[in-house]
Formats: C-alpha cells, structure tokens, sequence
C-alpha cells in the first residue's frame, strides 16, 4: 500500500515538472537579451547591426599568415672607419750654417797669421766699467776694442757688476808692435825664446798670431792683477763670465783641457767676440774657436 502511494506522488511530481518546463518554454521569445528583430522575416542580426550593411556579402577572405622563417635582414653596410689623421711631421730645424768669412769667426792662432792687421775703428772703455761712455779718440787710460764689441762688452761688464761682483777689462786691442815687444819681454821673463811651456802650448803669442791685434777679445778679471794665473778660476767674477758670457756674444776662448787643441795654455780670462748665435753654440757644446772652424769650415784663416 505505501509503496504505490509512493509511485503515485513520484509520477504527479514528475507530470508537475513536465507541465512547468513547457510553460517556460512558451515565454521564451526572440527580444532575449542576445539578439534583437529588425522587422519581419528579417532573420536575426548580431548586437550593434548597422542599416545598410550587407550580412550576408562573402566574407573577406582570412588573412594569410606566412610562418615561414623570415629572410635574414641584410646586414646594415660596414661604417667607413674614421679616419686617422697622419700626424704632421715634427718640424726640422734647419742646420745650423755660418759664414766663416764674417768679421766675428776670425781665426787666429799659432798656425794663422794675421800680419799686420788692424781694425778700422777703435772703441776705448773704462776699464772698471765705472764710467759708460764710448770714446773714439785715443785714451791711454783706457783699453781699445774693435768698435763693433764695443758695446756688448760694456753690457757684460755692466751686468756682471750689476750681480755685485768686481770686474776689470785689463786688457784689450795690441798693435803688431805692442804684441812683438809682449812677446819678447814674456820670453826673456821666462827663459824661452818660442812662447811656448813645457808642453809645448803658447803662453805668449808671437806677433802677427795674437787675437789681441783683431780688437776682437778682452782679458777679463775681478780685479788688476799684474800677473794672471790659475787663481782666477777660484773667483766669482770668472764664474759669472764663464756662465754668462754667451748672452753677450762671448767665449771663453782657451778652456781647460783644450790646450791640446787651441796650443795655448788655459786663460780663464780671455773672452773673444763671435756674435750671439755661435757664442751659444760654442759654449753649449764646450768647443773651441778651432773645433768650431772644423765643424763649419776648411780650417783656413779668412
């Protein structure tokens, strides 16, 4: 009895199902909120339909889509390297060139007689450089140059004091006569009859072969001294000269150790004239008026 009041209740519950789902059914119509009508027998038209538009026109056909590896790209064109700018040459100096037939490279030595010369104009200094005037008339109480030095040697002899040191022009221009009569006192004082030391170098110059007779050369020291020795190369005024002395057109024209070279013995106060540029050639480069004739010349006396 129970059991077919259960299949009873079943089957009215499965009829009550039956009969709401084709109820739903008919309320469903086509305004849902998927499509929309556009008139009758218009067929269904997606949201957004546009008037005019063709819906039913072929499609566009798909676009290709090409997987197949892509060429390599073309390498982009190598740079030009930049380029180097040749580095401009270093200029050469020109070499150095002189004139040995110039006044101021005159050579005079043992083996170059000058003769008789003499210079056309003579200049005459105070001797301590105290007074700085140039006279040109004739004055035993000073010394003669060459009047073309005249006046770098004052400027030397100036400025060497100027450094507070003491200086004295002892001796300048000789005549040929004044240096044959030197030459022949210096012999007899000394026992010799040719000028020459022991070693065969010139203490005394014969006449006609002195650099005094071209007014070219002055012997220079710190004080009057009645003879002239190795002590001069222990004072101040010498070194200032010897360091300087290039400034002014000068050279210390028989160094130590060239003896050999100039065959005269040392003087460390006998500064000659050759003009500023070969003065510092010279003196840089611790020639010799000789060596400097070899460098740039024949040896030949002009």
């Amino acid at each position: 009895m129970k059991n077919r009041v259960g299949r009873a209740i079943v089957g009215i519950l499965a009829l009550l199902l039956l009969g709401f789902y084709i109820y739903r059914q008919e309320q469903i119509h086509w305004h849902s909120a998927d499509v929309e009508s556009w008139g009758p027998a218009t067929g269904l038209h997606p949201e957004g339909f546009e008037a005019g538009v063709v819906m039913n026109a072929e499609p566009e056909a798909p676009i290709q889509m090409d997987y197949a590896a892509p060429a390599p790209a073309e390498p982009a064109p190598a740079e030009a390297p930049a380029e180097i700018p040749t580095p401009e040459a270093a200029p050469t100096e020109a070499p150095l060139r002189f004139d040995l037939s110039d006044w101021k490279y005159m050579l005079v030595n043992g083996d170059n007689s000058i003769d008789q010369y003499e210079p056309e104009n003579l200049v005459y200094l105070n001797m301590t450089a105290d007074e700085t005037d140039l006279q040109t008339a004739y004055n035993p109480n000073r010394i003669a140059v060459d009047a073309r030095i005249a006046e770098p040697l004052l400027n030397m002899a100036l400025d060497c004091k100027a450094a507070g040191l003491p200086v004295f022009l002892s001796s300048g221009y000789r005549s040929y006569s004044e240096q044959a009569a030197n030459f022949q006192r210096i012999c007899q004082n000394n026992g010799i009859t040719d000028g020459k030391d022991a070693n065969g170098h010139y203490i005394t110059m014969p006449a006609g072969c002195s650099e005094h007779q071209t007014g070219l050369c002055c012997d220079i020291t710190d004080r009057y001294r009645e003879i002239k020795n190795n002590d001069i190369f222990q004072t101040e005024t010498f070194a200032w000269l010897r360091d300087h002395c290039a400034d002014y057109g000068f050279i210390l024209r028989f160094p130590t150790g060239k003896e050999d070279i100039t065959g005269v013995m040392n003087e460390g106060w006998h500064f000659r004239y050759v003009g500023d540029e070969a003065a510092r050639y010279i003196m840089d480069n611790g020639l010799t008026l000789e060596e400097f004739w070899q460098q740039f010349g024949d040896g030949a006396n002009v």
